[in-house]
């Protein structure tokens, strides 16, 4: 409500400060300066009533200052564009909150997250959604529906965020031990050791076999019946491998001139706002861009993001390789790639053939590789045990 403070001067401060009490005029904090003045505190509510009551007692008053919300309301009158946007802040807090601001996906990889995120796009759910007309389990059934490779999916809402827990399945995951199976050629190949420790051996030495060929099963047959196992054996095999690389030995690459621009673009619950898209002045040019989401702390983010694009000028520029640093490059490319791919193979033999042509250069390396070629493949029974 407001309080003044006010002093009481004269000989009759406290004929004043009776008669306010016996007339329903609340004063307190009352505290004596000096002789003849009386300082104390009213509400705002009695200051036109006290002149009268002063006049009665021979006392006059003295208003210092006036605290409170009608007196600051009465400070900022003239200021019409802060009470809007007080109206507007506390609209906006009232609002707001019951719209999705931001999806967080914590358990992904930056390519399943943007799978997830593209779906959830087309199901209708993202930043700027009402979290009320949301039905979440509904939402959950269809995002299995979709991802095949999901173990699980679920949407939380942490107030105005939608956090995404999601589990993949592994690509290759492994059989556990308990569980039968069979041991499969993974490639085409010809053996040449075979060392079975648990299961019914199918292939011997010097045979060859084609890719998915059974080599050891994981069903042993005896006159009592049969039992089911964990096929295990380590079983080498020579396998052709071919590995091929080709360079042009005119290429055209894009290399930046110094010259850029810093383009920026708001966006306000996932919608870009008008006016801030800048044209790119450039024909050719690449791009680094870079998102800033405003946040509220370590963990709460707002709905407003500034993207700013650096746009870089780029001019064609034309190559030129001599076939001989044309078969260096392809090689080299060569070499990196079987880096990887030969960690766990034996190289027996190698051989390597360079075609030149007019424009380019073709380096092509035939081994011959000792490698494990088993693949643990899982069985199942029917109902009725077969």
């Amino acid at each position: 409500a407001g309080y003044a403070e006010i002093e009481i001067l004269g000989a009759y401060g406290e004929r004043f400060i009776t008669l306010c009490m016996k007339n329903g005029v609340e004063i307190w904090q009352i505290r004596r300066v000096c002789p003849g003045i009386i300082r104390a505190r009213i509400y705002l509510l009695s200051k036109k009533k006290v002149p009268q009551l002063a006049l009665k007692c021979g006392v006059t008053l003295e208003f210092l200052q006036d605290r409170g919300l009608p007196a600051l309301l009465l400070l900022y009158r003239r200021r019409p564009g802060l009470f809007l946007g007080i109206v507007l802040y506390c609209t906006m807090m009232a609002v707001l909150p019951g719209f999705v601001w931001s999806v967080e996906i914590p358990d992904a990889d930056p390519v399943q997250s943007m799978r997830i995120r593209s779906i959830l796009a087309e199901e209708g759910f993202g930043v700027g959604r009402w979290i009320n007309s949301v039905d979440f389990k509904d939402l959950r059934y269809r995002l299995m529906l979709r991802l095949d490779d999901v173990g699980f999916v679920i949407v939380n809402m942490e107030g105005s965020r939608a956090v995404v827990m999601s589990h993949f399945r592994d690509e290759t995951p492994e059989i556990d031990e308990k569980t039968p199976c069979n041991l499969v050629a993974s490639r085409d190949g010809q053996i040449i050791s075979v060392l079975v420790k648990n299961g019914i051996r199918y292939v011997r030495k010097g045979q060859s076999v084609q890719e998915g060929e059974l080599l050891v099963g994981g069903i042993c047959d005896t006159r009592l019946g049969y039992y089911v196992v964990h096929a295990k054996a380590e079983i080498l095999a020579r396998v052709t491998d071919i590995a091929e690389e080709t360079v042009l030995l005119k290429q055209t690459v894009y290399r930046r001139t110094g010259r850029k621009r810093i383009r920026r673009e708001w966006s306000f619950f996932g919608k870009t706002l008008p006016g801030f898209s800048q044209k790119i002045p450039y024909e050719s040019y690449d791009t680094v861009t870079e998102r800033k989401i405003l946040s509220l702390g370590d963990n709460g983010t707002v709905p407003i993001v500034l993207t700013e694009t650096v746009v870089y000028e780029t001019v064609p520029v034309t190559l030129e390789y001599t076939p001989e640093e044309g078969e260096a490059m392809a090689r080299a490319a060569l070499n990196e790639a079987d880096r990887i791919r030969l960690y766990d193979a034996t190289v027996e033999s190698e051989a390597e053939t360079v075609t030149r042509s007019d424009g380019s250069v073709t380096v092509t390396r035939v081994r011959s590789l000792i490698v494990d070629i088993c693949e643990e493949k899982e069985f199942y029974f029917d109902d009725e045990g077969y």
